[in-house]
């Protein structure tokens, strides 16, 4: 099995389960009928990444909005999904950052404009989520003795995209996703584990990061679920702990702890073999930070000029994915 058709299948667990089979049948066929028609297989993946992250979050929207799939595909729900390259599908489902606040298309409906204008601008969010993961870094370095390799970047040193929305236009705002960083080892305890986490609570915090949960607590989270994305019902025993914190804004930080010593079946290796060849690692805690949607400084006088004549008017519904 290609790493290619490993991803589609990944990309399949991200659906309701009731259309599972359909879809892994349909986008495999897509697959292997890409090249014929001269389509790029990697664009069938990212494809499917893209409607099963839609379909995902239609299905479960209550607690899941777009984005945080995007974030989960990238480091959150199962042992081949961490290692999905991050930016690139920042860029492929941007299209799910919904609406705007205007015709004109300033900003997105899930921040208010005034929490826009008064929140960081994009540099600022930038350099002060650097500054967040390397303080966690650090911290976890010189409690836990542990060694830090690159996260792969397919997208370079890009890390802002243009937010798309659902009247056909961009935001003025801009998605922010800040490269990973990936641990060279995870810690062999529960215990060890559990200060990882506290030590990333505690950072984050620093930088007004709030609401810590993991994703076993999630309320759309089924035993079935537990089992099939983490390998186990609790944390201590699971091969993936992962979650995040919400920061001002729509700032976001994610983390994963994956641990294949707990793979007692041998089923996240061989899912993992993908994202090994992209160069994530089978054994490590990985983090990420990025933003919903921040406004770039030299944008801020166009943001409030456009957004003037809507002040106080009611937003309208963005359209259906």
């Amino acid at each position: 099995m290609s790493a290619a058709e490993r991803l589609v299948r990944v990309a399949v667990t991200l659906l309701p389960r009731a259309r599972r089979d359909a879809r892994r049948e349909e986008w495999l066929a897509d697959l292997a009928g890409a090249e014929e028609v001269g389509i790029p297989r990697a664009q069938v993946v990212w494809g499917a990444f893209r409607a099963a992250a839609s379909e995902g979050a239609r299905a479960r929207r209550a607690s899941l909005t777009p984005r945080r799939v995007l974030i989960a595909i990238a480091i959150g729900t199962g042992a081949l999904v961490v290692g999905a390259p991050v930016a690139a599908f920042a860029v492929l489902l941007a299209a799910d950052a919904r609406g705007v606040v205007t015709v004109e298309k300033t900003g997105i409906p899930e921040l208010d404009p005034a929490e826009v204008l008064a929140g960081p601008t994009l540099e600022e969010g930038e350099a002060a989520g650097r500054a967040m993961l390397t303080e966690i870094e650090d911290e976890l370095t010189a409690e836990l003795g542990l060694q830090w390799a690159p996260a792969p970047t397919p997208n370079g040193e890009d890390v802002a995209f243009p937010a798309q929305n659902y009247y056909g236009g961009t935001s003025m705002l801009r998605i922010l996703n800040v490269q990973s960083r990936q641990a060279t080892s995870v810690p062999a305890t529960w215990e060890e584990k559990e200060r990882a986490l506290d030590i990333i609570e505690a950072v984050a915090s620093r930088y007004g990061f709030t609401d810590f949960r993991l994703d076993h607590d999630a309320e759309w989270m089924t035993e079935e679920d537990a089992i099939h994305s983490h390998g186990a019902l609790t944390p201590e025993e699971s091969v993936i702990v992962s979650g995040g914190l919400t920061g001002p804004t729509g700032q976001w930080l994610w983390f994963t702890i994956q641990d294949m010593s707990l793979d007692h079946d041998g089923r996240f290796a061989e899912e993992f073999e993908g994202p090994q060849e992209y160069g994530w690692l089978p054994n490590s805690i990985s983090f990420t930070y990025g933003a919903n949607g921040l406004l770039p400084a030299a944008d801020r006088a166009e943001f409030e000029r456009r957004l003037a004549p809507y002040v106080g008017l009611e937003r309208p519904e963005p359209l259906p994915s």
